[in-house]
């Protein structure tokens, strides 16, 4: 019974995580680039039972083998494509298919994102809506002069001085190598960059966060459901504990 209150207290917890990560999915709908998570859920390791009531050689005879509930086993980030937008905007640039901009983060590391909602700094550098400098395919600053750009399918961009630069735009060998830096930005763990393919820059579009709120919300029905059912089984062996305790000595 002991064994059980276990089982059901992991279970508890794991829908908990799983609660916190729709929840966190359902905060970034409108989160320009967003990629909704997963939470994956793996049974323990499986234990033999052996019965101490019966030894042969000084060896316990096994019985069997049982699972005790479930764990996170990780997370796993979706990066279908999210819909487009169109916004107008010059500095606007929304990647159709895989690919991310590359970004330099104050610290000099490189940093990877899927918003392409950018701006000109006091200094005439192409930036983030945070202030991070935006890269081209020499790892260098983008300096424009104003927002009168032309950006072509592939990334290339004229200013109407005739400056041109092309954006780096990379891809990776296992997006799950990626890890979540915040601000809506991925660093690369382990892993390495390669170049983008089968991609298009759509110059005044935004891509939108590819999180479906109404599969989220059913997920949460569930969650809630099966936090419950395992609250109740642990209420019932509460119960039981409660009787065996204060019950069973008083028999004669």
């Amino acid at each position: 019974m002991i064994r059980g209150l276990y089982t059901s207290a992991m279970g508890m917890i794991t829908q908990q995580k799983r609660q916190e990560n729709v929840s966190n999915n359902l905060a970034n709908i409108e989160t320009n680039g967003f990629k909704k998570q997963e939470i994956i859920a793996k049974a323990f390791d499986q234990m033999i039972v052996k019965n101490r009531a019966k030894i042969s050689e000084n060896i316990l005879s096994p019985i069997g083998k049982i699972h005790l509930g479930v764990m996170i086993d990780g997370v796993y980030t979706d990066f279908e494509q999210g819909p487009l937008e169109e916004t107008s905007h010059s500095l606007d640039l929304a990647i159709q298919g895989g690919g991310f901009f590359t970004i330099e983060l104050p610290n000099g590391q490189l940093a990877y994102t899927r918003d392409g909602s950018f701006q000109i700094n006091e200094n005439g550098q192409l930036i983030t809506k945070q202030g991070y400098l935006v890269l081209d395919h020499n790892l260098q600053s983008i300096s424009l002069e104003n927002e009168r750009v032309q950006i072509d399918k592939n990334g290339s961009i004229t200013s109407d001085s005739g400056q041109k630069f092309i954006l780096n735009i990379v891809n990776f060998q296992n997006g799950q190598d990626l890890h979540r830096l915040g601000e809506n930005l991925y660093i690369l763990e382990g892993g390495q960059t390669v170049p983008a393919e089968n991609y298009l820059i759509k110059q005044g579009f935004l891509e939108k966060s590819n999180v479906n709120p109404l599969e989220e919300l059913v997920k949460m029905i569930e969650i809630t459901r099966s936090f419950e059912s395992n609250q109740r089984v642990i209420q019932a062996m509460d119960e039981t504990l409660g009787k065996a305790v204060n019950e069973i000595g008083r028999l004669r």
